[in-house]
């Protein structure tokens, strides 16, 4: 709960519910150091400018193997629960049902207004770039049903990316433009979910990836709480489908790495694969533009791996556009371009809004809307952009082409 770069008392820290309090109890110039030995590895932070409490920020990009990674912290904005709740015990930890709203407010933050026009940028930044992948530390959506050595049941986690739930949906609005796909951890349950939005299933795909240490698990089992769902994946896989969580959140659960129950009278090698350590492996081809997901256990044979040495759901290959969800509610003309590979950008005229953005596999595309209406195209990139606007959209595909 980094509110921003706030700091508070290391008495007053001691004072309030140590787990669940927003703010730094370290010094700025302390976390300076811990995020200097972590991320100096990294590029410069796109805004180099300190915090008003002297805090320095690093998110940044990186462009490599033609894939570009917004790097951003999910910490270091985050509100507080105090912002919210109130009263004695882990104020992150939700034990009672609550109404949908009732830990909502516009004035709650998850990324800051700062990273959120980092990721603006990036989004319509495409140069030597074929994919868009986010990192964060947390997964945008509250999937774990159980906590802890002792299994403890909770409705919900403040703790996860699932909340503050309008921030979050603002953020996953604006990379599925750029079909951006989103790796994360910190869950220390592997999983792999398609976000909802206004529907399930209509935003991008994540990967929680497996810890390789894994101390504090967490379970994730909505069957067993009889849970309503729906789309259960053709595997059939337990736990797996569209389930909505207390915050409203709508996840659809492709697949999830339960640990088992028993993990206190082994040696630490088996601890750790009962308690789903492991690593994950993500193939990005950026040729086919194809996205695939493994999730190995933490005793898997590394040289000759078997289907069992892979957590149950997985390997899972996806489609680049699979990270928008939305289905097609009309279509434009078919673009043909003199170069294959070419950056186009779809805008509303109605709002002059972004639609979405990529670059083409070869030197033809049919982009489809999700509205009907009039729409601006920007085919290229630098000074070499091509605009063409008042492109009318149509209820079916045609034979209409534009030739840029």
């Amino acid at each position: 709960w980094g509110e921003g770069g706030e700091g508070i008392s290391f008495e007053a820290w001691e004072k309030v519910k140590k787990d669940a309090y927003g703010g730094y109890v370290q010094t700025p110039g302390m976390v300076n150091v811990v995020a200097d030995t972590q991320c100096g590895h990294l590029p410069a932070p796109f805004h180099s400018k300190p915090l008003g409490s002297g805090i320095k920020p690093w998110y940044t990009d990186l462009l490599y193997g033609g894939v570009s990674f917004a790097v951003i912290s999910d910490r270091m904005f985050k509100s507080g629960p105090e912002n919210v709740r109130q009263g004695e015990g882990r104020l992150d930890h939700i034990k009672s049902p609550l109404g949908r709203n009732e830990l909502e407010d516009p004035r709650l933050k998850l990324l800051g207004e700062p990273q959120m026009h980092f990721l603006d940028h990036w989004v319509n930044e495409w140069q030597g770039a074929d994919m868009k992948v986010l990192l964060s530390q947390t997964i945008f959506a509250n999937v774990a049903t159980h906590h802890g050595n002792t299994k403890m049941f909770l409705y919900g986690d403040l703790d996860s990316g699932g909340w503050p739930t309008g921030q979050r949906n603002d953020v996953l609005r604006l990379v599925r433009k750029a079909f951006a796909f989103h790796i994360n951890g910190d869950q220390h349950l592997p999983c792999l979910v398609q976000y909802g939005l206004e529907e399930a299933r209509d935003a991008g795909w994540t990967f929680c990836t497996p810890a390789i240490s894994t101390g504090y698990p967490r379970w994730s089992q909505p069957d067993s709480l009889n849970l309503p769902f729906t789309d259960r994946p053709a595997h059939g896989l337990p736990n797996t489908g569209c389930y909505q969580d207390i915050f409203g959140n709508i996840n659809y659960m492709y697949a999830v790495g339960n640990p088992k129950d028993e993990f206190s009278s082994i040696d630490r090698y088996q601890q750790a694969q009962n308690k789903s350590s492991g690593f994950g492996l993500i193939t990005f081809d950026t040729r086919e533009r194809t996205i695939k997901m493994e999730a190995f256990r933490f005793l898997a044979d590394k040289d000759k791996p078997t289907d069992q040495d892979q957590f149950p759901g997985w390997p899972l290959t996806i489609a680049q556009t699979d990270n928008d969800g939305r289905p097609a509610a009309a279509y434009l003309p078919r673009i043909e371009m003199e170069r294959p590979r070419q950056v186009v950008k779809i805008i509303d005229e109605e709002n002059d809004e972004l639609v979405h953005v990529f670059r083409t596999k070869g030197n033809v595309y049919e982009p489809e809307v999700y509205k009907a209406g009039a729409y601006t195209l920007l085919v290229g990139e630098g000074k070499q952009v091509k605009k063409i606007k008042g492109i009318r959209s149509s209820d079916k595909k045609t034979d209409t082409a534009i030739k840029v």
